[in-house]
C-alpha cells in the first residue's frame, strides 16, 4: 500500500481482516503496519464491526479488535480454564 489512503475501501477492509485473523490488535498498530492513519483504520474496524464481522475484545485494560470467530475461541478458552 504504497499509496495514501484516505478513505475506507473494500480492499482495506480486506486487509485489515486478514491480519485480525488469530490475532487480537490495538487499531494504532494496524495503522502502523497498513502504513494507513489510524482515524482511516478506526473507521475501516467500525464498519467491519457494523458488518458482524469483526469485534472489540478488552484484556481488561486494554481494548483490542479482532474477528468475530477468534473473540468467540477467546472466550471459550477463558471459560474453559
Amino acid at each position: 500500500m504504497s499509496e495514501e489512503i484516505t478513505e475506507v475501501t473494500e480492499e482495506l477492509k480486506q486487509k485489515i481482516l486478514e491480519k485480525l485473523q488469530g490475532k487480537t490488535w490495538k487499531t494504532k498498530d494496524l495503522a502502523k503496519i497498513l502504513k494507513v492513519k489510524k482515524k482511516i483504520v478506526d473507521r475501516a474496524v467500525q464498519q467491519l464491526i457494523d458488518e458482524g464481522k469483526a469485534a472489540y475484545w478488552s484484556s481488561g485494560s486494554t481494548t483490542y479488535v479482532t474477528t468475530k470467530e477468534y473473540l468467540e475461541e477467546i472466550e471459550k478458552k477463558r471459560f474453559e480454564g
